[in-house]
């Protein structure tokens, strides 16, 4: 990725934040593409017009509504939002949302951990309050020095932090409160203290459920290859189905898991993006999302199931979920699929340039095991803010091991590397 001062233009307004206006005749279609062929047609919202709803300000969802009620011709169907915020305005925005209280739940990380244990849903031991010397002493009391901290409310691993034992407790907080605050994570938001589960050589998964009446469809694992032991927490890659030993052992004990999330959160219809830690043997869960996965997770949960997840969530959100046969006649297209996030080999970044990458995207656009990919990149000779690129990319195969081969053979040339 270029480093920022090539960043001239900035983000695109609002590109950050997936939330749709959906327009046209929704009809049961197992992908996206077959939604958009359809007639269906998206409009991405930005904060200008999420905020004031989102705020509860009086009229603003109306107001809101009226502006989108037609697009092109087509009638608004509804709002769907793919990221795990956003929830009171979809809320606000769509006429009894099917998914409110679900969402809700999964976002108060300390409400979701102690429903969950009271279900029998294994999820980690913890205490909640603000970021103080009185919280993190009972901790360490508690847990022991292997502590996660993390925001009680919202998803993901944003603002999520490994205490770290060269520090005071004091040291700790101070930085901290800098990783928060570099994450936008208000000062205000209480902060969950719980083991780190699994020790440094712990297992995690990602389990992509598609569920329809209430039972799970679909459930695609994906193996975390590269979990790291420390901030920030990225997934560089993943493989599904997962090949490594422990793993693929405790594979029997997650139906039971995955049935008692969806049980808890109570959802009939949707898609569950869901992490979890393999801790003495038993999976237990870290973080939910009622959403599709994020990237090209969910691009390699339609190549192996033959149902697109986004397609379902959106169905879902509005209250016009896809039937089970519609689900059940899918046929999946590979039986396993690697994921990586590269960057350019240090050795290989002076000499890039924008003919190579050119190159690769024609290889990487014809070669039919390739199930998407995103590219970032940019030319500059400058030795201070050096040219460097980033791409995210999805490779299906008969076998994990054989994707994840041939993921690396289609990039190693252009000099990328994975971890």
């Amino acid at each position: 990725m270029a480093g920022t001062a090539l960043d001239l233009t900035g983000p695109r307004a609002g590109a950050g934040i997936p939330v749709y206006a959906v327009y046209g005749d929704l009809h049961p279609a197992a992908t996206m593409t077959e939604l958009l062929a359809g007639g269906v047609h998206l409009r991405q919202l930005g904060p200008d017009h999420l905020i004031p709803v989102e705020a509860g300000l009086p009229h603003a969802a109306q107001q809101l509504l009226d502006m989108l009620a037609h697009h092109n011709g087509r009638p608004l169907a509804g709002v769907v939002g793919f990221d795990d915020w956003w929830t009171v305005a979809l809320a606000a925005l769509n006429p009894a949302f099917p998914l409110a209280a679900a969402r809700q739940l999964v976002t108060d990380k300390a409400a979701l951990y102690t429903t969950l244990t009271a279900n029998g849903v294994p999820a980690p031991p913890h205490l909640t309050g603000p970021l103080d010397h009185d919280l993190l002493t009972s901790a360490l009391d508690r847990f022991g020095a292997a502590l996660i901290l993390k925001p009680a409310t919202g998803a993901g691993s944003r603002g999520v932090f490994r205490y770290r034992t060269d520090l005071t407790i004091g040291e700790n907080i101070a930085v901290y409160q800098r990783l928060r605050a570099l994450g936008h994570i208000d000062s205000s938001v209480p902060t969950i203290a719980c083991p780190y589960l699994g020790g440094d050589d712990a297992l995690e998964i990602s389990v992509d459920a598609i569920v329809c009446a209430g039972n799970v469809r679909h459930a695609v694992v994906h193996e975390k290859c590269t979990a790291t032991r420390q901030e920030p927490f990225v997934d560089q890659i993943m493989l599904t189905p997962p090949v490594q030993p422990q793993i693929v052992a405790a594979l029997p004990g997650l139906p039971a898991v995955t049935a008692g999330i969806v049980a808890t959160l109570q959802l009939h219809d949707g898609t569950l993006h869901t992490e979890l830690r393999l801790h003495d043997g038993v999976w237990h869960v870290l973080d939910i999302g009622v959403r599709p996965g994020s990237g090209l997770v969910s691009h390699a949960v339609q190549a192996l199931t033959g149902t697109d997840p986004r397609a379902v969530h959106l169905a879902a959100s509005l209250g016009r979920p896809l039937p089970a046969d519609v689900i059940r006649s899918r046929t999946p297209r590979f039986a396993a699929a690697a994921i990586a996030c590269c960057y350019l080999a240090d050795e290989r970044r002076d000499a890039v340039d924008l003919a190579e990458q050119a190159d690769l995207a024609h290889h990487l656009r014809h070669d039919p095991a390739v199930i998407g990919w995103h590219l970032n990149t940019a030319e500059l000779d400058d030795q201070v803010y050096r040219p460097d690129a980033g791409l995210s990319i999805g490779v299906a195969a008969a076998t994990p091991t054989e994707a994840s081969k041939r993921l690396q053979s289609l990039v190693a040339p252009y000099g990328y590397t994975t971890p």
